[in-house]
C-alpha cells in the first residue's frame, strides 16, 4: 500500500504506563467520592478473548453479571468496539447500556435510540468500495469481508501468508480508487472507513455530551487494539487503561489481562456498593452463588 494509506505512528507518552492497581488507592477514593461514574471499554481482547473467527466470542456470565451489577448501582456503562453496532448489541446483549459501533459512527443510547455519523456521501463511498473488492477477495482462502453500516472490514486472521497479501494488494488498489477513505489496522483485520473525522475518541467524546457528565466525572476507559488509541489521546481528563501491553501507548494505566479486567470491575462494584452504603457483605455473597 502506498505510504500516504499506511497508519499513522502511535504517539507515545513521555511516561509509560503505569500499572493500574499500583495506584488502586488514589483512584479508589476518586471513585468513591464522585457522584459522576462513567465505565467505558473495548469488547474483542478486553472483556473478551480473541478468537480466529469473530462470530465465536461469548462474553462470559460472570462479566455480563458485573456489568449489569455497575450499571444498577448508578454508574453509567458502555461498550465501544470497531463491530458493526447490530453485531454488538447481539453479542453484549445487555439492556440499559450505551453502545458504539462501527468505530464510533454509530451510537445507541440505552433506550435504543440510534446516531449515526456517516454522511450519506460518506455511506456511498464505502458501497462503491465494498462493489469493488467483493469479487476480488469473496474468492480467497481466509479472508473474509465483513460489510458494516459506515466501514467494511477484511479479516486475514486464518488467511496463508500468500494471502493475506493478495488482500492486502487489493486494499491498495481501492485506496487509490477512493482516496477519502481511511484505512485503519486492526488484530488481523484492515478496516476501511469512509473519512478521517470520526474514530472511537469522537464517539466517546458525543457519549459523554450526551449524558451530560459534569466536570467533576470520574471516567474510565478500558482497551486493547490501536484502535482504541484514539480514544486514549482525547480522553485527556479520563481514567485511560491498555489491557496486555505496556509500550506504544497513550494510556495512563496498564493491565496484564482479562483476569485483571475482571478484578478491576470487581473492585469497581465493591466501591460503588461501599459509596452506597450497602456494604460489601451483599457483593460477596453474590458472587458466591454465581
Amino acid at each position: 500500500m502506498g505510504s500516504r494509506h499506511r497508519p499513522q505512528t502511535l504517539e507515545i507518552r513521555v511516561n509509560p504506563p503505569r500499572p493500574l492497581f499500583s495506584d488502586w488507592p488514589r483512584l479508589a477514593r476518586r471513585l468513591r467520592t464522585t457522584r459522576s461514574r462513567v465505565l467505558l471499554t473495548d469488547f474483542d481482547g478486553t472483556l473478551v478473548r480473541i478468537r480466529r473467527r469473530p462470530g465465536d466470542v461469548r462474553l462470559s456470565m460472570e462479566i455480563r453479571r458485573l456489568l449489569l451489577a455497575i450499571r444498577d448501582e448508578g454508574s453509567v456503562v458502555g461498550v465501544v468496539s470497531g463491530r458493526g453496532l447490530e453485531d454488538l448489541v447481539s453479542l453484549v446483549a445487555l439492556p440499559g447500556i450505551w453502545y458504539a459501533g462501527s468505530h464510533g459512527y454509530r451510537l445507541r443510547d440505552p433506550r435504543g435510540r440510534m446516531i449515526s455519523f456517516a454522511t450519506l456521501a460518506e455511506r456511498r463511498r464505502i458501497q462503491r468500495a465494498i462493489g469493488w473488492l467483493r469479487p476480488r477477495l469473496g474468492h480467497i482462502t481466509g479472508v473474509k469481508l465483513e460489510v458494516k453500516h459506515a466501514s467494511v472490514a477484511v479479516h486475514y486472521r486464518t488467511a496463508s501468508p500468500l494471502a493475506a497479501r493478495r488482500a492486502e494488494e487489493a486494499i491498495g488498489r481501492v485506496l487509490e480508487r477512493e482516496p477519502g477513505l481511511r484505512l485503519l489496522c486492526g488484530k488481523k483485520v484492515w478496516e476501511l472507513l469512509p473519512g478521517d473525522t470520526i474514530d472511537k475518541g469522537t464517539a466517546v467524546r458525543r457519549l459523554l455530551d450526551e449524558i451530560h457528565a459534569p466536570a467533576d466525572r470520574f471516567v474510565v476507559y478500558l482497551g486493547d487494539d490501536t484502535t482504541d488509541e484514539s480514544v486514549f489521546r482525547k480522553l485527556r481528563d479520563g481514567v485511560t487503561i491498555v489491557v496486555g501491553r505496556r509500550g506504544n501507548t497513550a494510556a495512563r494505566y496498564y493491565l496484564h489481562s482479562l483476569a485483571d479486567v475482571r478484578e478491576f470491575l470487581l473492585r469497581w462494584l465493591k466501591i460503588t456498593r461501599e459509596a452506597a452504603g450497602k456494604g460489601s457483605r451483599q457483593l460477596k455473597s453474590r458472587h458466591r452463588r454465581g
